[in-house]
């Protein structure tokens, strides 16, 4: 919604439960929205000019002058006429009937309360905007709009018409076309006349209006306008570009200004037509139902945009949203604190009480539902004070927040999402209610989209759901399903985002069943390491840099191909690529080798294990001895070094006993015998004893080095204690680990490293294989 148009100058869960894994799943659906067309779906037919003839509150308008002749004078007497028919006590509405053909209006025209405007069908009768004469009559203003006087309990019905902007002049037939004339570019009238953005729009409706088989087309402005009314009725109309047309992105049916119990219902919108289908900014007790929408990614990209025709709903409490088919489009819940910080949005409205349920939902170009709870900092730095509905701050210094929760989503069929099905984040504070997410159908989640992606409140993978706040929130008996040969859904359900401090808690789960995974059913996002580096090809290999292990050491690393699992490395890849240590030097397995040149000073000594190795079945062992001090350490050989190059050491740890901090480090010497002793400053890497923990660390070879070794350490050894290390690296550059793979095989290859306690993966790091 433009906002010139509104006149404005982390704790782990408990509770959780399991999901269960059922058997095979069937095909995917496809999108079965009806086509859209222009006939009536629910709506009586048009008045005919005998039932005006014997109705003595109906005026018929006289016919069009035609060419490009002005109308306006003649339809304002019509509803001049019509307006004196009218009765106030008690309300009788008068009508206005327009004849079949093309009216042109060089000013909008002004329904008084009780007054019809109706034609003679949705293909018979338009209304034509002229801005050649006076373009400013149509700045931020319509075609047809309420007079300025409101009456108590008054009714109109606009119906059986098309209303067109000439955006595109001579443009707008009600004949079909598979894409826009000049997708995304301005309209034709704004380059001759200077009208401003905001020139031309459809209807503005008024209290108690009922909008009812009208087709919008051609706008500049928003096709649809419903601001502050009550008991609005939007019902069987249509939304295009058809016959050469194209429109300006604002909304199809926008507003809200705490509009109060409007109805939106069996409406359509075409693949053609451009903006959102609704977007409600503050708003209650909405009802949208029984709706189709249809986009396509042709369209948007002839735009360039990533979607369109999408339903948001922001600030709005109560709403209703049920049995709308949606395809690419999905559906938002959210506050409407990204508007400037003034009135009407100096205070702000979390989604709360609203129910979506039984949608359809087809190859939306994101998420399929989405409820995201946000605020905005006052000049002090602090969040809004709570508030309710009917509560308006006074401070300047203050704003409030209107708590949100208890939205319900339920029973919804989303299908080929490009990212997760149903997701639920934002600022902990925001929400006071816990929603509930039940009986909802996901198939083939994040098909042709990215696996991983920012939501500006943590980062989120591709899931059937996703949970990112909330305390005490249910996700139970949904069924979550991936039937494709190279599925591309990872997780069954998220909790938590990453690099996020919020985390959702109490969640409750039960009664879900999932099929076809890639990876886990629940996943604990917030805890995730960060995603392998640099993944590249080459030489029938897969390469890739360690990931950064942050709080969260990583274990080993999964791969796939097209979301097909090729490989599990526990510990990493077997030999590190390009690893300038010989191989007694990394494995340990040669026991003439003993060492393989690994030495130590006195606090440390280093011996060969055979019982025991990360890869094969020796290891070296690094013991404190009686003088040690806290650190253990070790180095390798000195290897020849070029002076800011980036070299990069690793290693994997185990402990014997006590699981300790571990480091990887450098130590660079230069030509005068200098040291520079370097190491990672991440101290989270805790060696297990029953499994391996990796390290590394990467820097540069400083000005004046002439060689390099690795340098191992662990922190705060007592005497005698014995910690292993093996699959010792030290190359130039960063990658560190590989993989074998098909040669000539083209797909995406898929890496994930995995956490060493709980075994939650990274996110995913892709790379393309032509």
């Amino acid at each position: 919604m433009r906002l010139s148009a509104l006149l404005i100058a982390t704790a782990l869960p408990t509770a959780l439960g399991a999901l269960a894994v059922s058997g095979p799943a069937s095909a995917s659906a496809t999108s079965d929205a009806p086509a859209y067309t222009l006939a009536s779906s629910i709506s009586p037919a048009p008045l005919s000019a005998a039932a005006c003839a014997s109705d003595p509150a109906c005026v018929a308008a006289p016919a069009p002058k035609g060419g490009n002749a002005d109308d306006y004078a003649a339809l304002a007497q019509a509803i001049s006429t019509a307006a004196g028919k009218a009765v106030v006590t008690p309300a009788t509405t008068a009508t206005v009937l327009l004849q079949a053909g093309t009216y042109r209006l060089t000013s909008g025209l002004k329904l008084p309360a009780n007054v019809n405007l109706r034609g003679a069908g949705i293909t018979a009768t338009t209304l034509l905007m002229d801005p050649t004469v006076n373009w400013k009559n149509f700045s931020y203003s319509f075609l047809i709009r309420p007079s300025d006087t409101k009456q108590a309990g008054s009714t109109n019905l606009v119906s059986d018409l098309t209303v067109n902007g000439n955006c595109r002049t001579g443009a707008g037939s009600a004949d079909p076309a598979a894409l826009p004339a000049q997708p995304g570019q301005i309209c034709d009238f704004r380059a001759t006349t200077g009208a401003n953005s905001s020139t031309g729009g459809g209807i503005s409706a008024g209290d108690r209006w009922t909008v009812r088989q009208v087709r919008f087309t051609n706008l500049e402005y928003f096709k649809l306008w419903i601001l502050g009314t009550t008991g609005v009725t939007i019902v069987d109309n249509r939304f295009d570009n058809w016959g050469g047309a194209e429109s300006d992105g604002e909304d199809n049916i926008g507003g809200g200004g705490r509009n109060d119990g409007t109805i939106v219902e069996n409406n359509q919108y075409d693949a053609t037509a451009n903006g959102n289908f609704l977007d409600f900014t503050n708003a209650i007790r909405t009802v949208v139902r029984n709706n189709v929408v249809h986009t396509t990614a042709a369209v948007a990209a002839a735009r360039g945009v990533r979607e369109y025709g999408n339903l948001y709903f922001e600030g709005v409490i109560g709403a209703t949203v049920t049995g709308n088919t949606l395809e690419g489009a999905h559906i938002v819940l959210s506050s409407n604190a990204n508007y400037s910080h003034v009135a009407p949005n100096k205070d702000v409205t979390q989604p709360r009480d609203n129910t979506v349920s039984g949608n359809k939902i087809f190859d939306s170009a994101t998420d399929g539902v989405l409820v995201r709870y946000d605020d905005y900092l006052d000049a002090d730095g602090t969040l809004g004070t709570a508030g309710g509905w009917n509560d308006v701050s006074t401070a300047s210094t203050d704003h409030l927040s209107r708590p949100g929760g208890n939205n319900v989503i339920q029973g919804n069929d989303i299908v080929r999402s490009r990212e997760t099905g149903i997701i639920v984040f934002g600022t902990p504070q925001a929400k006071d209610t816990a929603d509930t997410i039940s009986g909802n159908r996901i198939v083939d989640a994040g098909f042709g989209g990215s696996t991983t992606y920012n939501t500006g409140a943590g980062w989120f993978d591709t899931a059937g759901i996703g949970l990112g706040t909330g305390d005490g929130d249910t996700i139970q008996d949904n069924t979550i399903i991936d039937d494709q040969i190279n599925p591309t859904l990872w997780y069954g359900v998220q909790l938590g985002a990453r690099k996020s401090t919020a985390a959702p808690t109490g969640t409750v789960l039960g009664g879900n069943t999932t099929t076809g995974l890639i990876s886990a059913v629940v996943r604990s996002g917030s805890q995730a390491p960060e995603a392998p580096g640099n993944p590249a090809v080459a030489d029938s290999a897969l390469t890739w840099d360690e990931s950064y292990p942050g709080s969260n050491p990583v274990a080993g690393y999964r791969v796939y191909r097209n979301g097909v699992p090729v490989a599990d490395l526990p510990v990493g890849s077997a030999a590190v690529p390009g690893n300038l240590l010989d191989a007694d030097a990394a494995g340990l397995e040669t026991a003439s080798a003993g060492t393989a040149g690994w030495t130590t000073g006195s606090t440390t000594k280093a011996s060969r294990v055979d019982t025991s190795g990360a890869v094969g079945t020796a290891s070296l062992a690094l013991t404190a001895t009686a003088t040690a001090t806290g650190q253990i350490n070790t180095y390798s050989r000195k290897v020849t070094v070029t002076a800011g190059a980036t070299y990069t050491s690793v290693a994997s740890f185990q402990a014997t006993t006590t699981g300790r901090k571990v480091r990887a480090g450098l130590a660079f010497t230069d030509a005068a015998g200098k040291i520079t002793r370097l190491a990672t400053g991440n101290l989270s890497a805790t060696d297990p004893t029953g499994g391996w923990v990796t390290s590394s660390y990467t820097a540069a070879a400083p000005s004046g080095a002439v060689t390099v070794q690795a340098l191992l350490l662990v922190e705060n050894v007592p005497t005698g204690e014995t910690h292993l290390l093996d699959r010792l690296g030290l190359v130039t550059g960063t990658t560190t680990e590989q993989v074998a793979i098909p040669s000539g095989v083209p797909g995406q290859y898929q890496v994930v490293a995995y956490r060493a306690d709980s075994g939650d993966n990274s996110a995913v790091t892709t790379v393309a294989v032509p």
